[in-house]
């Protein structure tokens, strides 16, 4: 009878224990198992969700409608947004947040725009955008990854981190090149800008 009754308060005492193995000081982990199932660290873990925080922040300060339209996640760093939006603008404007918020290495944008853009407008920027792609790819200079791109309306929009001036420079270059392109709106960071989180200007 004491031996059944001592596994019983064993049985107790761990599973008490559980919850309080697996949470985080941020509460983003509610058990062991899931620690164990994620591939990040507990501290990347932590690092992302302050990521998406400072996001839902900026986001919160331009329209509050954004927090139930898009969805933003971070896994080391690499940003990740969907949803949907009305206008053009308003993708580009949730792009540039994204790439200000401190910590987020690079962005990918899959939030769709209900425009009325035609096919054959579509399929330009398109080409655009393959063009400038196989550019940045084929660039001895250009850590490719580093930088995320779309064209709309022949304008094509460039976000990400240069890790100098020249590098910056390089990628506005091959941009302007592209054929088809109108205008060129870079948003690029210096790498050694990071921590203050300045925007690099043309």
């Amino acid at each position: 009878m004491n031996r059944y009754f001592f596994y019983f308060i064993l049985f107790l005492f761990l599973n008490a224990c559980v919850p309080v193995v697996g949470v985080s000081t941020l509460g983003i982990i509610k058990t062991g198992v899931e620690i164990a199932d994620d591939p990040r660290s507990l501290g990347r873990i932590v690092d992302d969700s302050v990521v998406e925080k400072k996001f839902i922040y900026k986001v919160s300060k331009v329209e509050q409608k954004y927090l139930i339209k898009i969805n933003a996640k971070s896994i080391d760093g690499r940003f990740i947004l969907k949803g949907n939006v009305d206008t053009i603008d308003e993708k580009i404007n949730l792009t540039k947040l994204a790439w200000e918020t401190d910590g987020v290495r690079s962005v990918e944008n899959l939030i769709k725009v209900n425009d009325q853009s035609s096919f054959k407008d579509k399929a330009k920027d398109l080409l655009i955008t393959s063009q400038f792609k196989i550019a940045l790819i084929s660039s001895k200079n250009v850590k490719s990854n580093n930088f995320s791109f779309t064209t709309i309306n022949k304008t094509l929009y460039i976000f990400g981190i240069a890790r100098d001036e020249n590098e910056r420079k390089t990628v506005i270059s091959e941009a302007q090149m592209v054929q088809g392109v109108d205008k060129v709106i870079p948003s690029i960071f210096l790498k050694e800008d990071l921590s203050n989180n300045q925007r690099i200007t043309n």
